[in-house]
């Protein structure tokens, strides 16, 4: 029974990166429980626990301290920081080009599936599937050993050998454990799959939402400047007015957005994803470990980084001292940019600069109430995802099935059970950690191989919001007429 436990003990360690209760201890916390009792950083203790003590995690959720303590003067928020590094954050903040795929990509050919290793069951199974063999391999020595026959290495046991007879009852009770392991975990990756593309799909629908309040503003927009076309026609632009209303909305929609997903922990942000690193900007001399960050919020929404984005032109000087001076942690900086739009959006529709009438205004802040719910969906999803039980039951059940499988094939199978002992490890070890991949779709408990790159949702976002209904609607011909 001892070397049993110390066999689940090892399949249920090996090659993961987390334990079962730190991925019930969700790393999100919802933004609507931040927001209400201004707590530290969504998990923090476990995120520090998993990832090193960097106390810089929690200022993205601490209130700011107050301008007048002369001990926060003259001092950056983060001690180690480098200018090319607020570089990197204000170019990813502003990028509007993505350079890969939004998560990784196949091709149908099957070659070229069996010939891929990195994010596949394949490379996560490796260490597990050699246990499984090593196992199978003692399993078939003590059975020569201990047994008062001999047998070839590659003939089946003698099944009247009392070690063979023990091993019997062992397969018994295996076969059932086969059936109803099966059951339980093609229903738990079911689940997870769901969980996964829930979540994928709520990062669609906020950019979604958001490409249809710019889409709105565009076109409720006051027209004006005219000039004509040349064929006794003309066209149309937006007024004075629209156009710098529009300019606003859409630039503070845009941030909105940068700043929700560089608040999000995730280890694909593009900047700090694990084969990315810059080994260079390790924490010698007191400096950050790069490697270790999963969030780019405590340094892009830092007072520095803001600096940096009103360098850049993506936020004013009075923007930057309003956000700094609101009272909430910067993880909320997102939501008041949002509501500032939302503002500007109902002063446009009092003054005339945005045109329409109740049916418009109520769309309009139907697609910002319609934005709120999706972004506090994140974090809720995440919180909810599995609870602590479902997942132990599932782990408890894959780890002594596969532990068993080399005890319960060898009495029929001989020396064969070695390789297929590693087979079957492969086929359930893999699934389970497939799942588990698929409720981190974020990567930040060390399955990073079915990430969801946020990096191309900022990117995607800022060409939408920036450029596609505004240079739409910059020029209007007007109807020729018959």
């Amino acid at each position: 029974m001892g070397f049993v436990a110390f066999a689940l003990l090892a399949f249920s360690s090996t090659g993961e990166r987390q334990s079962i209760p730190e991925i019930y201890a969700s790393p999100f916390r919802s933004a609507r429980w931040h927001a209400k009792t201004n707590a530290p950083g969504p998990s923090s203790i476990n995120r520090i626990q998993h990832f090193g003590s960097r106390n810089n995690f929690k200022a993205l959720h601490a209130l700011p301290p107050k301008p007048n303590k002369p001990t926060f003067k003259a001092r950056p928020s983060t001690v180690g920081w480098k200018g090319d590094r607020l570089d990197q954050l204000t170019d990813w903040a502003v990028s509007d080009e993505a350079n890969r795929p939004i998560i990784c990509e196949y091709e149908p050919d099957g070659t070229w599936l069996w010939l891929k290793w990195k994010g596949t069951v394949l490379s996560m199974t490796v260490v597990p599937v050699c246990l499984a063999m090593a196992l199978g391999a003692t399993v078939d020595y003590v059975a020569h050993f201990s047994s008062t026959e001999t047998w070839p290495f590659w003939a089946i046991p003698p099944p009247d050998d009392p070690f063979i007879q023990q091993l019997q009852g062992i397969k018994s009770l295996w076969s059932y454990q086969v059936t109803l392991c099966t059951f339980i975990l093609t229903f738990f990756t079911q689940e997870a799959y769901r969980h996964y593309r829930t979540v994928y799909l709520t990062t669609r629908a906020i950019q979604g939402r958001i490409n249809d309040i710019c889409l709105l503003l565009t076109i409720g927009a006051q027209r004006g400047n005219q000039r004509m076309d040349g064929k006794g026609g003309t066209v149309s632009g937006y007024s004075n007015e629209a156009s710098t209303l529009i300019d606003a909305c859409t630039r503070l929609i845009r941030l909105s957005h940068t700043f929700f997903w560089a608040a999000t922990p995730t280890s694909s942000n593009g900047i700090f994803d694990p084969d990315k690193q810059d080994t260079s900007s390790g924490s010698d001399n007191g400096h950050i470990n790069w490697k270790n960050y999963t969030e780019i919020g405590p340094l892009l929404l830092s007072a520095d980084g803001l600096m940096s984005l009103v360098d850049a032109g993506e936020l004013t000087e009075e923007e930057r001292k309003v956000l700094l001076e609101s009272g909430l942690p910067p993880s909320q900086y997102a939501y008041v940019l949002m509501e500032w739009v939302g503002l500007h959006a109902i002063g446009g529709i009092k003054d005339g600069t945005l045109i329409g009438d109740n049916g418009f205004e109520e769309n309009l802040l139907r697609q910002f109430t319609s934005l709120r719910a999706e972004y506090f969906n994140i974090g809720d999803y995440a919180a909810g995802r599995m609870p602590l039980a479902y997942v132990q039951l599932v782990q408890i059940l894959v780890d002594s099935l596969v532990v068993l499988a080399p005890l319960a094939l060898y009495p029929e199978l001989g020396y064969l059970s070695i390789p297929l002992s590693g087979l079957f490890t492969l086929f359930f070890k893999g699934q389970l950690r497939l799942s588990k991949s698929f409720l981190d779709p974020f990567g930040i408990e060390g399955f990073p191989g079915q990430n969801i790159c946020v990096d191309v949702l900022v990117s995607e976002l800022n060409f939408g919001a920036a450029s596609r209904w505004v240079k739409s609607g910059e020029a209007l011909p007007s109807i020729p007429k018959k």
